[in-house]
């Protein structure tokens, strides 16, 4: 029977599997929500953070505590599994450098995520508000051209923010019309741009020039791109950027997501099936593609407000 001792005991002078597993992450944002999750849960189990604790003590019991806390705290089920990979992955870390024994493990592994069904988060644009958003950043400035295929990238391609700040100039293909890079979770992946979108990139192009660097530089109001074409933006400014581009064209409230959300809709409405999908957009799993089809409850909505009664 498993020790019902439900703290986790400081750590010796070894090397940390959280740790270990943090620096083998391939994304920064990835790393810092795991980071995170883990700081939250070693400090559940009465240690100071992930550094600190002693991960080859880890049993099953505890999980459980961590997730009555969650579940206090009013956390939702995907935050809860969040968690739980995370918990999941340490003790796999901890067992493959032979600090945590493998019946340990094995319990550990075997825990079940929390069930749990939402409506989808954030929205998909229309035809009219993508159009809209475009031509809001029409001013004739270096940066509303940027602006400009900044926004198509992430409608006509699907990238994140965090991908779009990544862009070299050596991703582009011309010839393809495409852009080959190695997004979130280190896969490569090659998109492909829409041709309602090749005068958006080819007018950027005019302003920022055909030199190495950043595919989209932090630039100041007025200045030439080409000073800037090492100077990355943060994925927060994509944020800024689109709230104001959204506001102006009277759009409201619109998260960079939402692009990455719309890009999914009108590839399935276009009659592309999930798993090219899934391709395109760099999923690991067909079942988090299919939470981007936002098809269903505009078809729905569009039938309900029609009956007759």
């Amino acid at each position: 029977m498993e020790n019902e001792n439900s703290s986790l005991p400081a750590a010796e002078s070894k090397r940390n599997p959280a740790a270990s597993y943090l620096s083998g992450l391939g994304s920064a944002s990835s790393r810092t929500t795991l980071g995170h999750c883990l700081n939250q849960i070693a400090k559940t189990l009465g240690q100071d953070g992930y550094e600190s604790a002693d991960w080859s003590k880890l049993k099953r019991c505890h999980w459980q505590k961590v997730q009555n806390e969650l579940k206090l705290r009013g956390c939702c089920g995907a935050t809860i599994n969040l968690y739980l990979n995370a918990f999941k992955a340490v003790a796999r870390e901890a067992w493959s450098i032979d600090q945590l024994p493998q019946t340990a493990y094995l319990k550990i592994r075997s825990i079940k995520s929390t069930q749990y069904e939402r409506l989808p988060k954030g929205r998909s644009l229309s035809v009219t508000e993508c159009r809209l958003l475009l031509e809001a950043c029409a001013d004739g400035s270096n940066q509303g051209a940027r602006d400009k295929a900044i926004f198509a990238v992430m409608m006509g391609c699907g990238l994140r923010r965090a991908e779009i700040v990544q862009l070299q100039m050596q991703h582009w293909d011309c010839l393809s019309r495409s852009f080959q890079f190695v997004g979130k979770g280190n896969k490569e992946r090659q998109v492909f741009l829409p041709k309602s979108f090749d005068k958006c990139i080819d007018d950027w192009l005019i302003v920022r020039g055909l030199q190495s660097g950043v595919f989209f530089p932090r630039m100041r109001p007025g200045a030439s791109p080409n000073k800037f074409l090492f100077h990355h933006m943060l994925p927060s400014s994509i944020y800024k950027i689109l709230s104001k581009r959204a506001d102006f064209a009277g759009l409201g409230k619109i998260r960079p997501h939402d692009l990455r959300r719309t890009f999914a809709t009108r590839m399935l409405e276009g009659g592309a099936d999930v798993f090219l999908l899934q391709q395109a957009m760099g999923h690991s799993s067909a079942a988090t593609t299919a939470r981007y089809d936002y098809r269903s409850n505009d078809m729905r909505k569009k039938k309900c407000r029609s009956l007759l009664f």
